[in-house]
């Protein structure tokens, strides 16, 4: 069963490898070289704007449908008639929400008219995430996979073609950027519902009150975490806009597209653990072996990328956007990237505690996190920008990791070999050594990645990652 559970993985994260660059260092990137600092940092703002309001398209929909569907897969039908019904009442009170609030924080005519093209993203990504919620359920993880990333493969073609298209009609706008999520959004659902069909059988969505009131009952406590997870992830990026103005928001963007393109890959693994866990939630030595597993395995690389992005990060912006790097962005990206090990005990104990439906522990994290991300934000952003912003999203992030890691480690008893903690804390300290402070006794840039190759061999053998019988199985062939 594990074997199954890393080659699903393995195969979901290379086609984000194969897509998701080409979406970062090339198309986003020329994107935000084509539009203006403001312009991006209006439409990041935004984008940021219209997802913290998320919650009110998913309520934990997605999550309590993983977790009854995954133990039982005959409730598909029922529970999805249900559930569109609901999602699409959800839809317009979200559009409401959403105009309303715009309205009290003063958003001009020319904000609105992107708002609503951005509020049909937010829509349509909640739908596709329902229909995917099914497919992950059924277990078909290498076919959620692609429809993971069969939307960025279409924005890209579609993008692209206003990039470079030489079509004077449909050049490149903020609009023009806008609308061609949404056509990608919207195939990708019609193609889920094709696949879907069988599943769905005579399904009928039902408005009525008496169906829906048991289901919002039992999905309120993912709603609420949801919500409040929701809030402490995007509250940054609008934050930055109304302290500090949207030139500060860009470049906070610049430092956070990257890091939110590495967490996608990580949140990967969370998407294939939720069910997994939720259809092994009995069998505590598989649940000890994935857990343990999973959390080295990001936990490594998580190390390597923060300690790349001190050593490499502004020559990493640079390739990404030569006009806008800075130091202040590749400062934002560090302090993003040393959060991001936070993130990670999350991904995987957060999964953890949600398959078991230990969602009291979660919100009640979570609604702590919250708080202290809002005071951190209200302090840091006035006083440093985007980079207090970072270091707000950095405390957070950790704070709510590890908080997940440790009831999870006394409600399922997991433990750690002597000597595998050992050696972990050994790779911890070794990596950084062996990264960061090499760089400035070693001129050559070739030689230090010779060095890094080294360091990250040892250190995943030091992480447990594989056994030396590993490496002689591979030196025999």
């Amino acid at each position: 069963m594990l074997k199954k559970y890393l080659s699903d993985i393995a195969f979901m994260q290379v086609l984000n490898l194969l897509v998701k660059p080409i979406w970062i260092l090339l198309i986003d990137a020329a994107v935000q070289d084509v539009l203006s600092p403001g312009v991006y940092g209006n439409y990041f703002a935004l984008f940021n704007f219209s997802m913290l309001f998320f919650i009110v398209l998913d309520l934990g929909l997605n999550s309590f449908n993983i977790t009854e569907v995954a133990r039982d897969n005959t409730k598909i039908a029922s529970l999805a008639g249900s559930i569109l019904g609901l999602k699409l009442v959800l839809s317009i009170v979200y559009v409401g929400i959403v105009f309303s609030v715009g309205y009290i924080l003063g958003y001009t005519s020319q904000e609105f008219s992107l708002l609503i093209i951005l509020c049909g993203i937010q829509i349509l990504s909640s739908f596709v995430q329902y229909f995917r919620s099914i497919v992950a359920s059924l277990q078909k993880f290498k076919l959620d996979g692609v429809f993971l990333v069969l939307d960025r493969v279409l924005v890209i073609a579609f993008v692209s073609a206003l990039l470079w298209g030489e079509i004077p009609v449909l050049s490149l706008t903020i609009t023009r950027f806008a609308l061609a999520q949404v056509l990608s959004l919207s195939i990708v659902i019609l193609v889920l519902l094709v696949f879907l069909r069988n599943h769905l059988g005579n399904m009928r969505i039902s408005f009525q009150l008496d169906s829906l009131r048991p289901l919002m009952k039992k999905a309120w406590p993912f709603a609420i975490l949801v919500t409040l997870m929701g809030l402490y992830t995007y509250m940054d990026g609008v934050m930055i806009k109304q302290l500090v103005g949207d030139a500060e928001a860009g470049t906070y963007a610049l430092g956070y597209r990257f890091y939110f393109a590495i967490l996608m890959f990580a949140q990967v693994f969370s998407g294939v653990l939720l069910p997994f866990f939720s259809k092994n939630i009995t069998d505590t030595e598989i649940i000890q072996k994935v857990t343990s597993y999973t959390a080295r395995l990001l936990l490594f690389g998580g190390i390597i990328l923060f300690c790349l992005s001190i050593v490499y990060g502004s020559d990493l912006l640079e390739i990404i956007n030569p006009k806008r790097a800075n130091n202040a962005s590749a400062a934002v990206l560090a302090l993003l990237m040393f959060g991001f090990l936070g993130s990670v005990l999350t991904l995987v104990y957060g999964a953890l505690l949600t398959a078991a439906k230990e969602l009291k522990w979660l919100n009640r994290f979570a609604a702590i996190t919250l708080g202290v991300n809002l005071l951190l934000n209200y302090v840091l952003i006035p006083l440093y920008g985007a980079q207090g912003a970072a270091s707000a999203t950095l405390v957070c992030q950790v704070f709510f990791g590890c908080m997940c890691y440790f009831v999870c480690f006394k409600m399922f008893r997991l433990r750690w070999k002597r000597n595998s903690a050992i050696s972990v804390l050994t790779g911890v300290i070794l990596l950084p050594l062996s990264i960061i402070y090499t760089k400035q006794y070693l001129t050559n840039t070739l030689v230090h990645f010779m060095m890094i190759s080294v360091a990250i061999v040892l250190g995943a053998y030091l992480f447990n990652l594989f056994e030396a019988k590993h490496l002689k199985s591979l030196r025999r062939k």
